[in-house]
């Protein structure tokens, strides 16, 4: 794979779709969507008004859409100090979702493997998950420091994902940020730069395009 290619904050890339500077405001809107619930939950759990179990995933629907939050360290959530922050968005391939009389969407059976993964990485936070139309999925986690992100990728289930990608995906997109404060605050997500998987019309044809971006 060659070296990603530099891009600027308002550049889009010609046929490479995923680099349009448009959907940026909407992901920051979808993660600043996904992380009300991490702050729900953080705040009703402190106060006792609901009870959660740690690396439990709590799933729930939404007009059908399924959603999926696992807190991993509560303290860690509330304690006031910075968290860092990873959006991840990808662009389905029709044909990954799974054929007629398939019980389980693929990428939904991969998120549930790696949530069961979490407890060996204490520096993650939180893990939400959350189906958009058109069998899109998008994540968001909360982690300690930076360095985690990279223990993380060394996941054997992390990297199992990381090869399923281009069948499952045409294109990537991993936002990288941090939330000042950490969940208990009235921070926004500040995001610092973005990531860019391009794997094509048609899975392994072609060498995957890679970019990275700073805002």
């Amino acid at each position: 794979m060659s070296s990603p290619a530099v891009i600027g904050p308002d550049e889009m890339v010609a046929d490479h779709p995923c680099t349009d500077p448009d959907l940026y405001a909407a992901d920051r809107g979808l993660l600043a969507y996904m992380l009300q619930d991490v702050r729900a939950l953080a705040r009703l759990a402190t106060k006792g008004a609901v009870d959660v179990v740690e690396y439990e995933p709590l799933i729930w629907f939404v007009h059908g859409l399924k959603r999926r939050l696992v807190p991993c360290d509560l303290a860690r959530l509330v304690n006031g100090q910075d968290l860092e922050v990873v959006g991840f968005f990808g662009s389905r391939r029709r044909e990954s979702k799974g054929g007629a009389g398939s019980d389980e969407d693929p990428i939904d059976g991969l998120d549930a493997r790696l949530t069961q993964e979490f407890r060996r990485y204490p520096g993650i936070a939180s893990y939400s998950t959350i189906e958009t139309v058109d069998g899109f999925w998008a994540n968001l986690v909360l982690h300690s420091v930076p360095s985690d992100a990279e223990d993380w990728r060394g996941s054997e289930v992390h990297r199992g994902a990381v090869r399923m990608s281009p069948t499952l995906y045409r294109d990537v997109r991993i936002h990288n940020g941090q939330l000042a404060g950490g969940v208990d605050s009235t921070s926004e997500i500040v995001l610092h730069g973005t990531k860019y998987w391009d794997y094509g019309l048609v899975p392994d044809t072609q060498p995957t395009w890679t970019a990275v971006r700073t805002w």
